[in-house]
């Protein structure tokens, strides 16, 4: 048993000792391939990239201060006298956990500090060899296969670590002709009429299927009714120029999305939702999808980072649509204690066949997705362990349902062949 593991109990342990030989799949990530990441100039501060901007940022840092701490040209003890002040506020939330236990266990550091973070910074460099990726992700993680966000779907993916579930970036289109004039997914497309901009994106949704996309991935925002004649006429009036621009949730947007959530079940594609915290999390509340999964049941829908703050609200999605799944990449670098919880009520509330526990969705960072797979086997651990204890559930009821959980849902509702 790993010494990261903190705090836990016999039963624990145990589930966590059997959870280490389950082949995980990771239900998100957006990380580059390794050959990017060979090249790239890595030191100590990747391990401060991506999602701990946001700390350090809200913390107090400048953006300016935060960009230094990435400029190669300022020297690290520079660098590190920057972030210093700013890691003391930030090195107790989840974002930072990760870090820090990634920091441990593959670069000698029991912790974050003055005294190792040269030493930290030297073992990264050291460790960016070829085969960083299978000594990570298959060697120390145990997972199979992770779901990748592909914003570029005609680019190959490496098929040994990743499968792709492309961005769909319709919805930053439909408010100007010059979006719905060169689609941002396909920008050569020849676009004149709402029909022509259709049948774009299904050329779009066909050919990264050919590439072996399992799923498409988008924000959820509200929508009204989809009416043809209501997006003709919105749509006329930007081409003529009548209209500059229109609102981002319109009579375009809503009929483009239910035409895509049809073409998601032609062409047997998950859409991938990406809901709640971010920015102005107020957009992105998940029960803005219901009217799409009323009038969609076929269609699959997968719920990222389980609705965070509307984690109740997300869990009755799950409980009471068919058509619905529940997904759980990022929570637990959110908060452990919501995730542990989450996952407790879950249980009770959804069935167990709904649930994909984790996606570790870092970018750069690769190493990190370990320390956050190390919080997530905690957070389940914790909550299957109250279960065992209560009656509710022996240990080998726990071990199948972490093996659904980690493995087989993914596996199903993606249709992943592995």
């Amino acid at each position: 048993m790993e010494k990261e593991y903190v705090f836990l109990n016999k039963v624990e342990k145990q589930l966590i000792e059997e959870m280490e030989q389950i082949v995980t799949i990771d239900c998100h990530e957006h990380l580059i391939s390794e050959e990017h990441r060979l090249k790239a100039n890595v030191d100590f501060f990747t391990l401060f990239s991506h999602y701990t901007r946001h700390d350090l940022i809200n913390e107090g840092m400048s953006v300016s201060e935060y960009n230094m701490l990435h400029n190669k040209n300022i020297p690290l003890e520079t660098r590190w006298s920057i972030f210093e002040p700013h890691w003391n506020n930030i090195r107790w939330a989840s974002y930072a956990r990760s870090a820090l236990l990634t920091a441990k266990k593959f670069y000698g550091a029991d912790d974050i500090n003055a005294s190792t973070y040269k030493q930290i910074s030297e073992n990264i460099k050291k460790a960016n060899t070829p085969g960083l990726y299978k000594r990570i992700l298959k060697d120390t993680c145990n997972i199979g296969i992770s779901l990748l966000q592909n914003d570029y779907p005609y680019i190959e993916v490496d098929k040994d670590f990743f499968v792709p579930v492309t961005h769909m970036t319709f919805f930053n289109d439909t408010s100007s002709w010059k979006g719905l004039s060169r689609p941002s997914f396909n920008p050569g497309a020849k676009v004149n009429t709402l029909d022509d901009y259709l049948d774009a994106a299904e050329e779009f949704i066909a050919k990264t299927k050919s590439k072996g996309a399992v799923g498409l991935k988008m924000p959820v925002r509200e929508t009204g009714e989809p009416t043809r004649h209501e997006a003709v006429r919105a749509f006329e009036k930007l081409r003529d120029g009548s209209v500059e621009e229109l609102p981002p949730v319109n009579p375009i947007y809503d009929y483009v999305m239910d035409r895509i959530a049809s073409l998601a079940k032609e062409y047997d594609l998950v859409i991938a939702v990406h809901t709640g915290y971010w920015s102005d999390f107020r957009r992105l509340n998940p029960l803005h999808i219901i009217p799409l999964l009323i009038r969609h049941p076929k269609t699959r829908f997968d719920i990222f980072h389980l609705g965070y703050p509307w984690v109740r609200e997300t869990l009755m999605l799950g409980k009471g649509f068919p058509n619905v799944w529940l997904n759980l990449c990022w929570t637990h670098i959110i908060s452990q204690k919501f995730a542990t919880d989450a996952l407790s009520e879950a249980l009770e509330l959804v069935p167990a066949n709904k649930i994909l526990a984790f996606g570790a969705d870092y970018d750069g960072p690769l190493e990190k997705v370990y320390g956050h797979l190390i919080m997530a086997r905690e957070d389940i651990a914790r909550a299957l362990s109250g279960k065992i204890d209560s009656g509710q559930l022996s240990m080998n009821q726990a071990v199948e349902i972490m093996k659904k959980w980690l493995h087989d849902n993914p596996r199903e509702l993606y249709k992943l062949e592995l």
